[in-house]
């Protein structure tokens, strides 16, 4: 990934020194009128009223399947394009995934011998002309290539325990500003991030344990040699009082119900 992300600034670099104009940058706009018109304020989903009307879904999967950060450098000139690029194809395929499973009533956890691999591994998808699955997504594109714990409260997996979907795309020329935004809202929830001074305990969310690695590493690179989870919810904790850092920590359970309205 960190080659792509190089090869997408050099072909930028390349346009602005030589004049030639650059590609027209990828379009979201699909992506935005299906979050507009079927998530509500809460970020659930109309999966039924999506499953009648999908036409521009399926207009903005036909783009992510032909084009890329990888297949198509040009429109994708930045890091943070690219990392646009991703997020919005994985929610916008956990999507498709829902649909392609009924829609799906109860959870997209359900089926084969471990919990979610139907949907996560075994359920095939084409980005930029290669073929992968969710996970490899996840793990490999984006946690790997990019590092940013601040996706694990963008990338949406359908489940009511997931952080709130958004009602717009992730845009790439404010996505850092985004980024701040969903993690500041998740780490605000009370079924995130939960303080009780009696007990000197915090309960987190589970997303925070079963990725604690992405977030101590981010905070061992801003300096931290004895880094805690609650470093990093602190972060995002804005006006509210800062977690005493000799909490106790535990998590919530998850949620895996569908997110559906």
């Amino acid at each position: 990934m960190g080659f792509r992300i190089a090869s997408s600034a050099l072909v930028a670099a390349f346009f602005l020194a030589s004049g030639v104009r650059a590609a027209e940058p990828f379009s979201y706009d699909e992506w935005t009128r299906v979050l507009e018109a079927r998530v509500d304020a809460q970020g659930l989903v109309d999966y039924d009223g999506l499953a009648r009307d999908r036409a521009d879904l399926d207009r903005f999967l036909a783009a992510v399947a032909e084009k890329s950060p990888t297949s198509h450098p040009a429109l994708f000139p930045t890091r943070n394009h690219e990392l646009a690029y991703w997020v919005n194809a994985y929610n916008a395929l956990v999507f498709h995934g829902v649909l392609a499973r009924g829609p799906e009533r109860k959870s997209v956890w359900t089926g084969g011998l471990v919990s979610g691999y139907s949907f996560f591994v075994g359920m095939d998808i084409v980005l930029g002309g290669v073929k992968t699955n969710l996970r490899a997504l996840e793990n490999g594109t984006i946690r790997e290539g990019f590092r940013d714990p601040r996706i694990h409260a963008a990338l949406n997996c359908a489940s009511r325990s997931c952080p709130r979907l958004p009602r717009k795309a992730f845009d790439p020329a404010n996505l850092d500003a985004e980024l701040d935004a969903a993690m500041a809202e998740f780490v605000a929830g009370n079924r995130n991030v939960s303080v009780d001074p009696v007990t000197r305990t915090v309960r987190l969310s589970k997303i925070f344990d079963w990725f604690e690695r992405d977030f101590l590493d981010f905070e061992r690179s801003r300096g931290s040699p004895d880094p805690s989870l609650i470093d990093y919810v602190n972060r995002y904790r804005g006006t509210r009082p800062a977690v005493p850092r000799d909490y106790r920590i535990r998590f919530f359970p998850y949620d895996k119900a569908l997110n559906r309205r």
